[in-house]
């Protein structure tokens, strides 16, 4: 029997009823399986070092993927080992790269920074949306690959789709070679919408008329003796606030969804806070502005096959989408009050794709 179990440990769940059975499931935790075997397995001296591909897993929201990579991970016997989100190993490299300008192939001695203290690298929800870092990911990545870096990724999409209609694609794409060629790629698309499988509850959900004074009831029941101030200090700016305790905090959207705000300032607030409470969401991009989205012109390039519209609050959602994905990764909790189903709150073309996964983690955060 190997001393790997992250096969049995996926069995002996489906059997205890934690997990249901999935064939698209235990397709990828098979390949995971004999990726594990592969990294850890002892070769004598003599014998030639095999090339061992990564997993790169990609299917629709709620179909237990970071589940899977997380399986694979745990149970992986090895410390040169890393998980992270791909925006926080995106923020460390452009740090990286801060401290090493005016450096010769900056990105190569990066790339060998990170392979002398980590073989395998597992990234959660792989997207790319920014062009500063599609710019630089095909030289990076091939610098990792070249230093026997192994990947595992999850993603809500195939490869040939990141990055798609993305400023400058053409510069992507050598990443994308590199990614169908050291990594299995694995659709776990599947039957199930593993989301559902208690039901669709909103205890951490509220409407914010009728619900209201439930959702201040929650507040006040888990937040404990509140604190006077009616702002925190994030990095020299000030971000105000509605209340909070030592555990728990509770904003406006608008306070903290639009204007300056960044991913650093949600990275602060989950690592304080237990809870995160957000009151008065409207429903978001309900009607274009009107303004056509074309960007580049001024250098010659225009997004492929361009055909969305800005709308309203088209700035705010996106930040909403990160103050989600950060929160879930850290296992926090958003208690939100809002005028819409969690369904129905999105309502724009151009971040579907994003807030599909906002969506599926705010389902899944009312059953923790």
């Amino acid at each position: 029997m190997s001393q790997i179990q992250i096969l049995a440990t996926y069995q002996q769940r489906v059997e205890q009823k934690e997990l249901q059975y999935d064939q698209a499931q235990l397709t990828a935790v098979n390949t995971l399986q004999s990726l594990a075997e592969s990294l850890v397995k002892k070769r004598v001296w003599w014998q030639t070092q095999p090339q061992i591909q990564g997993v790169y897993l990609h299917g629709p929201v709620g179909r237990g993927k970071s589940m899977l990579m997380d399986l694979f991970y745990q149970q992986l016997p090895m410390e040169n080992k890393q998980r992270l989100h791909f925006h926080h190993f995106m923020a460390q490299v452009h740090q990286q790269l801060n401290s090493l300008q005016g450096a010769k192939n900056p990105l190569t001695h990066i790339a060998a920074q990170w392979a002398k203290k980590i073989r395998v690298l597992c990234f959660d929800e792989f997207f790319v949306s920014d062009i500063g870092d599609a710019m630089i990911m095909a030289e990076l990545f091939k610098a990792l690959f070249n230093k026997g870096v192994i990947l595992v990724a999850t993603s809500n999409c195939h490869p040939e789709q990141l990055y798609y209609n993305g400023l400058q694609r053409g510069r992507f794409l050598p990443t994308i070679e590199l990614l169908k060629t050291h990594c299995i790629l694995i659709n776990v698309t599947g039957e199930v919408d593993h989301r559902l499988r208690f039901g669709q509850h909103a205890t951490y959900y509220f409407d914010h008329g009728s619900g209201e004074q439930q959702f201040q009831a929650n507040f006040s029941v888990f937040s404990g003796p509140l604190l006077s101030d009616i702002s925190v200090a994030i990095k020299g700016r000030t971000l105000r606030c509605l209340q909070h305790s030592s555990n728990a905090i509770m904003f406006d959207f608008m306070a903290l969804c639009s204007g300056p705000r960044s991913t650093a300032d949600y990275i602060y607030l989950a690592q304080h806070y237990q809870r995160v409470y957000v009151c008065n969401i409207p429903v978001m991009v309900a009607q274009a502005t009107g303004k056509q989205i074309v960007h580049g012109i001024e250098d010659s390039y225009q997004r492929e096959k361009q055909v969305l519209q800005e709308h309203t609050l088209d700035d705010e959602a996106r930040r909403f989408i990160a103050l989600v994905d950060e929160f879930y990764d850290r296992g926090k909790l958003l208690v939100i009050s809002a005028q819409d189903d969690i369904s129905q709150l999105y309502r724009g073309k151009k971040l579907a794709f994003e807030y599909a996964r906002t969506e599926s983690r705010l389902i899944e955060m009312q059953n923790w």
